[in-house]
């Protein structure tokens, strides 16, 4: 009988265990780079938007960029343009050939809310013209926008800067 009990005991406490673990869990942040990474020291003008959100992306990319060499001022050899977005993470985006930019996620097995994508986009054009492309995106299902600025911005940078060999990495983090 005891035995019995125990083994219900650890039921009970077991299952909440399981629910509350389908929604946590490490944060994997994809990132990746088109074009040729930025050379290291160069100065870049970050190019103004409007909002709250595209202030604090900015200003986020604007310490990353400084914490990884460069010099952000007012005019520089290479524009920077700072893009922020989120959408219901269930929708993949498409290019304009039909390739996927970014991918659908579904639904986990017993997660209690929907994911949202959430991505930071950098397109850099150069003096000469030439255009690099970086981004980082994560999902997450409770972690305001604000909240993801700062480790979105790092690995977006560290790919515009070419120092970003992986382009999946897990952190941890509110999901």
């Amino acid at each position: 009988m005891t035995e019995l009990v125990s083994r219900a005991a650890l039921l009970v406490c077991a299952v909440p265990l399981l629910v509350l673990g389908a929604c946590s869990g490490p944060i994997e942040t994809r990132a990746g780079l088109q074009g040729a990474g930025l050379p290291q020291g160069a100065t870049i003008a970050l190019v103004e938007t409007d909002g709250p959100l595209s202030d604090g992306a900015r200003q986020a990319v604007a310490s990353e960029l400084e914490r990884q060499g460069f010099t952000v001022a007012e005019a520089g050899t290479v524009r920077v343009l700072v893009a922020l977005a989120e959408r219901p993470a269930s929708l993949a985006v498409l290019g304009s050939d039909g390739a996927v930019v970014s991918s659908a996620k579904h639904r986990k097995l017993l997660q209690g809310c929907a994911d949202r994508t959430q991505r930071l986009s950098l397109v850099a054009e150069r003096s000469d013209g030439q255009v690099t492309r970086a981004w980082a995106e994560e999902y997450h299902c409770k972690a305001a926008l604000e909240e993801t600025l700062q480790p979105l911005a790092a690995q977006a940078v560290a790919h515009l800067a070419g120092k970003a060999p992986q382009w999946r990495q897990l952190r941890r983090g509110r999901d």
